[in-house]
């Protein structure tokens, strides 16, 4: 599994919420909710955990799916980091 920075992550997450929600990575703060700020729905939900899965090299499991580790940007980048042994 490659390693990536701390930073790497942030920027890298943050890049791939704003495809997900066609937006500007510039308009993505880590402090924004995904569902009340971002308007991700539960679709798009489920193509995030896919592209972190693929992005990050890492497989999701039954125990990762807590509604807490998804509520904002930087609880994502969190998970992320845990996930990838940051």
């Amino acid at each position: 599994m490659p390693q990536h920075s701390l930073h790497q992550v942030e920027e890298e997450v943050i890049h791939i919420i704003a495809q997900l929600c066609k937006r500007e990575a510039t308009e993505i703060a880590k402090y924004q909710s995904l569902a009340n700020d971002l308007a991700v729905d539960s679709i798009q939900f489920l193509e995030l955990l896919s592209t972190l899965e693929e992005h990050f090299g890492f497989e999701m499991e039954v125990d990762d799916l807590q509604p807490e580790r998804f509520r904002s940007v930087q609880s994502v980048i969190h998970f992320v980091l845990g996930k990838t042994g940051e």
